[in-house]
């Protein structure tokens, strides 16, 4: 339980004015990543290079994120809280410039490094300010505004991507954020009042170039494995040198009395225990922003606008449920509200499991509501239980440490997920390989369908005939296999539903725990006959 009185109150109406500012930042921080992660083919045509080398456009920025989300903390309480945000919204918007301006591929690489620099930080302060202005008990009335950018971000980003890819340039990615932004640092400078600075706190050297070490190679590490195999000797590297490095960060923080990110609040077994909670949460949510979007656009053809569309009221499910969930906080607690979403969570990724090639897109769209529906349900409520355990003067810290988690939660589910939807698809198109022959009459039909386009293009009627068997087959094998995969995966986040549902049990809110007492003691006895 928090035991430090709140920071001064400001007002109702600057909270919210606060909140509102620090959203903006949040906001195209998160946004950002997914536009880019859609309009890559694009960049990667624009310069001419191949996926190998333009992945680093996201692995730079994933980087740099590693990099500086740990250090959040300490500048936030060194140089105050506004101060750090409006440098790093404004480095974020000179990044953004020049992303806009890159001629060829290393510019747009170095570029979308500092661009992380400054992007990186903007989520876990912006929630660090917010919870600096509010009490514990206060915290649930503003959970909707307060999660709409890790949640609502993610979902409208192949949107946003899509339409600026296909409709302007892949410069308008980078570009759309700089009249956002620059609005953004204005509303800063005008409305958020900065926090008291300690200057004498001192940076935690050490645990700094350590974690400077031991995340980036971790997210390289899952990148890579998704990518080229774990068994890949890069691979193997980095994800060699990202564990021992986190070893001795976990290690030297420990030892250490003002630590860069402070591990000792894991003794806080409610912490933890949100901490658990939210790796269940975040795989299911990632399943759902990297699996649905590849299976409409891989299986079933859409382009990523249409994708893109098909799943945005997920976001507007996650955004009204987080409005419900913030009101019934505080009369309830956490564990109902966590309960009632894992099970929705639970039963949807189920659906998802038994989902075929011929499921239509209202089919998915309500899936995917029901999914955006349970998270709202999950995601703050989690959250809020675990910073109303932390003392208020730790919460600049605690932020850092959480955002700092989600984004390595984030990349293992990334490279997780992927490598075992390929490893199942490749299972069921070895099973599926002597199930459809040349003889079968579905093939037959295709085959005669594809075979007159073949002989008009100058290839004889039995060579013709034979490449029309082999399209149809292994274009039958590829699809059906994926599918399957798509199926097996979703099944296997059953089971980690089913695992969040158990954790949920045990959460609790000593908060509000103390505040339903305080009202029982206060509430008159009843009259006795």
């Amino acid at each position: 339980m928090a035991e430090d009185a709140p920071a001064p109150r400001q007002g109702f109406d600057y909270r919210w004015l606060s909140l509102s500012v620090t959203t903006i930042g949040s906001f195209l921080s998160l946004l950002n990543q997914t536009t880019v992660n859609i309009g890559l083919p694009k960049i990667l045509a624009t310069f001419n290079v191949d996926v190998q080398q333009g992945h680093w456009v996201i692995t730079g920025y994933m980087i740099a994120l590693a990099v500086v989300i740990p250090v959040s903390g300490f500048l936030a309480e060194k140089i105050g809280m506004k101060r750090l945000y409006m440098s790093t919204l404004a480095l974020f918007v000179v990044g953004s410039v020049l992303c806009t301006l890159a001629w060829d591929l290393p510019s747009l690489i170095a570029f979308r490094v500092l661009q992380g620099l400054g992007g990186g930080m903007l989520h876990p302060l912006g929630l660090a300010i917010s919870y600096s202005l509010m009490t514990p008990l206060e915290r649930p009335r503003f959970m909707a505004l307060l999660g709409l950018p890790s949640l609502v971000a993610p979902l409208l980003g192949p949107v946003a991507g899509g339409y600026l890819v296909d409709y302007i340039s892949w410069h308008a990615m980078f570009s759309f954020n700089i009249p956002i932004g620059l609005a953004g640092l204005v509303l800063a400078a005008l409305l958020l009042r900065e926090t008291p600075a300690r200057h004498a706190a001192r940076l935690d050297l050490p645990g700094f170039i350590l974690s400077t070490i031991a995340f980036p190679a971790l997210l390289l590490g899952f990148s890579y494995g998704a990518r080229d195999g774990w068994t890949a000797p890069l691979t193997g590297l980095f994800l060699v040198v990202g564990a021992s490095t986190l070893l001795a960060w976990i290690i030297a923080e420990l030892l250490q009395p003002e630590p860069m990110l402070d591990l000792r609040l894991f003794a806080n077994g409610i912490f933890s225990l949100a901490i658990g909670l939210n790796f269940v949460i975040q795989l299911s949510l990632f399943g759902t922003q990297l699996l649905l979007p590849l299976f409409l656009q891989t299986a079933q053809g859409l382009g990523a606008l249409e994708a893109g569309l098909i799943l945005m009221p997920q976001g507007v499910a996650s955004f009204l449920s987080m409005i419900v969930a913030g009101r019934l906080y505080n009369r309830v607690g956490p564990r109902p509200l966590v309960l009632l979403g894992t099970t929705v969570m639970l039963f949807t990724t189920w659906q998802l499991g038994h989902v075929s090639l011929a499921a239509s897109h209202a089919t998915i769209t309500w899936l995917a509501v029901a999914r955006g529906f349970s998270l709202g349900f999950c995601f703050m409520p989690v959250q809020t239980t675990a910073y109303n355990t932390v003392p208020q003067r730790q919460l600049a810290r605690a932020t850092a440490l959480y955002n700092g988690l989600l984004r390595i939660f984030a990349s293992f589910a990334t490279a997780f997920l992927s490598t075992v939807l390929t490893a199942r698809s490749l299972f069921h198109y070895s099973a599926l390989a002597g199930a459809i022959t040349p003889d079968r009459p579905a093939v037959q039909e295709l085959a005669a369908a594809l075979q007159p386009g073949l002989v008009a293009a100058g290839v004889t009627a039995a060579e013709a005939q034979q490449r029309a068997v082999a399209a149809v087959i292994a274009k039958t094998l590829t699809t059906q296999s994926l599918v399957l995969g798509f199926n097996d995966v979703f099944l296997m986040l059953t089971a980690f539903s089913a695992v969040a549902l158990v954790l949920a049990l045990f959460l609790r809110d000593p908060v509000v725990e103390a505040q339903g007492a305080a009202a029982r003691q206060a509430a008159p006895a009843p009259a006795t006959a």
